[in-house]
Parts: C-alpha cells; structure tokens; sequence
C-alpha cells in the first residue's frame, strides 16, 4: 500500500565515487547538489544520512547520523569542501567498510535501508587485469548477496559510458533496487528524487501545464520544482499572490537547481509556478481524502504481469458509496524512462468493481526504468500516485567449457523475487536443421539450475534456456534466454560464444572493448493491457489502517522478504562436480576394464577348446 511519505524510517547511504574523472564528468557538481536534495527531503528525526568517499581509499565525509537542521548545515559544508583527485576507483572496499559499519541514529526496528552509489568508471584497483577481474566477481556474487541478505536496497547511478553498467545494474537488481544511467550531470536530481521516491512513496497532486489545484482535504503540500542555473522559480497563490517563502506557514529551501517549498494548510484554488522545468517537478501532499494503490514490486521480471488496485479512502476508510464512485474517473499511464526523456507507452481507463478501480499490464517485455502513473479525477479533486520500477530479465545463462566436449550451462536467478522451487528451467538445444531438443535442467540446491551437456564430434548447435517462472507471491510468466552458439570441428575442442560464427570469448571481450562509444539502439517495449472488471488475485484492502499493517506478500505484486541470497557457483561445487564425473568415467573405465577381462577369457575358453 501508499503510506505517507513523511512516515517512513529510513537509512540513507550515499556512496560517491572521489576519482579524478569525477572532475570532468560533474564540473558543476551536481552530484553534490543531490546529495543535499536527499537530505531536504527525507523528514526531520525520521530517517538518517550518511556520506562516504571511495577511490583509492575509502573513507567517511560525513558520518551517518538523524537528518535535522544541524545535520543538514554539516551536510552543506562537507559537499563544498571535498575535491575528488583519486587516482584509482576501490569499490569494494568503500562496500565493505559499509557492511560492518553499524547503523546510527536509533531508528525504529524494520527501518528500510536505501544506499545510493555513484560512479563514473570501472572496478580499477590495479594495473593487473585478472587483479580487478576478481574484484568485480566478488562485488557481483559474495558482496551482492551480503547486501541482499541484509535488505540494503543498492540503487547505483553510472554517469558516463565507461561505467561498469552490467555490474551495478546486476547488483542493483538483486538487491531491489533501481539502476540509472545518467547522459548530463542535469539528469542527478531528478535520478535522487525518483530514488526518494521508491524509498518513501508519496501522495501527489498533478500539474497542469503550470497550475496546480489544492482542495480543501488537502492538509500540507510539498513543492518540488527544479529550474535552469540562474533562473528563480515562483509560486503564486489562488488569489494571484506571489508565495512569500518566509511566511509562518511556509518552510523553504532553495538551491542553484531546485527549490523546496513546503505549505501547511495551503490556500484552496489553482495555484501557479514559473521560472520552471514542471516535467520533472511534482507536489507531494498530506490528506484526509487520499488515493491509494497496490504497490509494484522495486524489480519486475520481463513478462511478469502487473495487477494494480486503486482505492479512494476518507480518513482512512475506503469509500464505497456508488454514487460518489460512479463521478470518480481512474486513469493509468505506463512511462519508460531513458535520461531526461519520457516514452509513454500506454494511457488507459480503469473499470470499477467492488468498489475499487482495477487493471492488469499482461507485461513488459524490455528491460529497463518505468513509471506507473495512477491519477484520480473526483471533479471537485485529482490525485496522482507516482510508482517507480525496473524491468529485468529473471535469470542469466551462462557456458563454460568443461573438457574437450562437454559444456557447463549454470542458470542464476537475478532476484530473489523468482521462486526456484516452484519454477522450471529447460535447455533447449537447437541443430542446424531447426529440431529442437527440450532437457531439464536440475535445480542445484536452492541457488541454481545447471547441466553439463556433452557436443558432438562436427557439430554446430545453438542453446538457451526457457523458463517456466513463478514469482514468491505465485504469478506464473515465461521468459526465454539469449542463446549461446556451441561448435565443435572434428574430435577438437569444442568452442563456445555468444554469437553465431564467433570462435570463442576473447572475441566477445575484444567486441565489447571497441563498441563502448556506441549508441545502443532502443526498442520499445511491447506491452499488452488487460482491463479487467473481476476482480485480480488481491485487491487493495477496505481499512488504511490496516492497509498499513498488511504483509506486503499478501499482494500478488509485492516483493516478498526473504533472508537467503541466491547461491553462487563456489569452488566447493565446482569440486563436487568434478568427483562426480571422475566417478562417473571411473566406471566407464572399469566396466571396459571388466568387458575386456571377459572378452580375453572367453577367447582363450575357445582357443582351448580347439587345441584339445
């Protein structure tokens, strides 16, 4: 469920990389500027922050403490005096250190964690390749799932094109989180705000163009408007006054970038702004007369389908009164996010039934950041409730060359959200003529699923998994792998590649190399809307209240919590392997032996047999 935003005890972390190249990729600072925004609008005594450098060596710039104006004043004055310069870019150690730092600020028990990393390169912590190599695997397996177990969500923003992108987003995944690719410095806050806003999900009231409506429900209002550097936003009342951000009813903060204005018992009418971007600026409310819906899951998986549930709730109590219904129009839109554009991808009305508003998304079937905008329009009130989520392929396939002949394929979920035990995966092994050949694939543990599969003398195969799926709150979906490209030339040793034709690894690293100034090209996701008037696996419940109190895997698109990470293929397992099939050549070897000894006997029988 939606809670008010200034209910949530959170942990903010703030993890900036203070590498010399930082110099050229913020020149303006911007990164600072977002730190600063975060801290302006996580509420005072209800969450805490801290900030941490990390280049050649990891250290604290500000030490974790409750968010207060104290707090807040020593924020500003360490993102103005620090200067990045370092020579190498450690990230390891800076995720280390925050592992075993203890939390501070006596925050409630269940308090969620929001670590937000910054980066604009790769692991480099020495000349040695296979050096940083291991590094980077043990920050993509053991540190990953080390941040998972302990419910840190890791939301990792990359800032130019030579960023490790697959390793924070992999770690982001896994850890629910979201992973933001940034092509200008510009692009940061609205990154912080859309992250603040996944941590603490807030009710809105929508802009048009650039006048808003504040009804009488309406109990506080929180302007969020960002600007061009030089420019001074403006806000004007009803009554066509310009807001005086001094007033007693006001708390302002401005910045070269944005500024915070936050209203209490503001003034009913149409208000208006100036001097802003309103694309990117919001206004989060407190309200008696509130929306609400059910909440999509940090990380969906491709195909996953979404059901969503908006209720209308007056203090705290859903209203289910037909004829105030029956005035009241629900819409949804579908936004995918690329940088500073938006591609709305779908805009539909929701049906009514039981009282509430329902709508399934049968699925998305690219990866990438999306907004799920639900709006209400009471007439006389409008509401806007603003979800933020990545989309995310479930599993990844990986090949590796066992022997001359055999293949190791090993299947790991991307998060935890996927229900090993419930789901099925299949090797699916494609010959040139186009037969098919389906294999099960045996679930190692609970960790993943893995099969040695062995190549024929002179052939040329194509393999990828499918994937029966069911989520841990029971959604079923299907997903089908990239493919891998397996061939083998006489008796030789059989190569393996991601693509067809090439001969092996080295040319795929060789390939990534020199396309990394390449633009990848964007396709846009198909998606497929269901509208449905029955009612959908679980809907939003009668009682805010107890709204509140409900285990979130009682909705069929909540991320059920769960201490276990996936396992990683260790050395442990890759030895068991190993014994196994030295056993198994064992007895190869020794019924040869045995067929052998009978077959020498039996001649000689003969032999003798015919010398008498």
């Amino acid at each position: 469920m939606m809670s008010s935003w200034a209910s949530a005890d959170t942990q903010f972390r703030l993890i900036i990389d203070a590498s010399g190249s930082m110099l050229i990729s913020d020149p303006d600072k911007l990164t600072a500027e977002s730190l600063k925004l975060i801290s302006d609008l996580a509420p005072e005594e209800k969450a805490t922050l801290g900030v941490w450098l990390f280049g050649e060596r990891a250290r604290v710039l500000l030490p974790e403490t409750t968010i207060n104006p104290a707090s807040k004043l020593r924020l500003n004055q360490a993102v103005s005096s620090y200067t990045p310069g370092d020579l190498k870019t450690d990230l390891e150690s800076i995720v280390r250190m925050l592992l075993q730092t203890p939390d501070a600020g006596d925050l409630a028990p269940g308090f969620e964690r929001h670590w937000i990393l910054v980066t604009d390169g790769m692991v480099d912590v020495s000349l040695d390749k296979a050096v940083n190599d291991a590094s980077r695997s043990r920050l993509m397996n053991e540190l990953a799932a080390d941040l998972a177990k302990r419910g840190v969500h890791l939301h990792t923003v990359s800032m130019t094109s030579y960023a490790d992108k697959e390793m924070l987003k992999s770690m982001s995944t896994l850890t629910d989180a979201l992973y933001t690719e940034v092509a200008t410095p510009e692009e940061m806050l609205g990154t912080f705000d859309r992250i603040f806003s996944q941590a603490a999900p807030s009710e809105e009231v929508p802009f048009e163009g650039n006048t808003f409506f504040i009804d009488e429900a309406i109990e506080e209002a929180t302007l969020l408007v960002f600007n061009k550097a030089g420019q001074t936003p403006t806000i004007y009342k009803p009554n066509g006054e310009r807001l005086n951000l001094s007033a007693e009813n006001v708390s302002a903060v401005t910045a070269p970038h944005y500024l915070l204005a936050t209203i209490a018992k503001p003034d009913v009418g149409t208000w208006k702004v100036e001097n802003v971007d309103v694309e990117r600026s919001n206004i989060r409310v407190i309200t008696k007369l509130s929306a609400q819906v059910t909440k999509v899951a940090p990380v969906l998986f491709v195909n996953e389908p979404i059901y969503s549930t908006v209720g209308l709730f007056q203090d705290n109590r859903l209203i289910d009164d037909p004829e105030i219904l029956n005035l009241i129009n629900v819409n949804q839109r579908l936004n995918l996010l690329s940088g500073e554009s938006t591609k709305q991808l779908l805009n539909v009305p929701l049906a009514q039934a039981n009282r509430q508003f329902k709508n399934k998304i049968e699925k998305i079937t690219d990866e990438g950041n999306y907004e799920l905008i639900s709006e209400v329009d009471g007439k006389t009130f409008v509401r806007k409730l603003s979800q933020f989520f990545s989309v995310t392929a479930p599993i990844t396939l990986e090949a590796e060359r066992q022997s001359e002949n055999f293949v190791a394929f090993s299947v790991k979920p991307t998060n935890l959200r996927l229900n090993m035990l419930r789901s099925n995966a299949r090797l699916i092994i494609t010959t040139g003529d186009g037969a098919e050949d389906s294999i099960e694939m045996p679930l190692i543990g609970e960790g993943f699923w893995q099969k040695i599969y062995p190549v024929s003398p002179n052939s040329t195969v194509s393999a990828h998994v499918r994937l029966i799926g069911i989520t841990q709150t029971g959604v079923r979906f299907e997903y089908s792998t990239p493919s891998w490209y397996l061939s083998r030339d006489g008796a030789g040793d059989v190569n393996v590649s991601r693509s067809s034709g090439d001969g092996g690894g080295s040319m795929i690293a060789a390939m990534g190399a020199s396309n990394r100034d390449l633009v990848p090209l964007v396709v846009t996701p198909q998606v497929a809307v269901v509208t449905i008037p029955e009612s959908p696996p679980e809907e939003v419940v009668d009682n805010a209240s107890d709204a509140s109190d409900t285990d979130s895997s009682a909705l069929p698109e909540d991320i059920a919590e769960s201490d276990s990470a996936p396992a990683e293929l260790t050395s442990s397992d890759w030895i068991l392997y190993g014994v196994l099939n030295g056993a198994a050549l064992l007895v190869l070897v020794g019924g040869y032996a045995v067929f052998r000894r009978m077959r020498k006997k039996r001649k000689q029988k003969i032999e003798d047999e015919l010398d008498v």
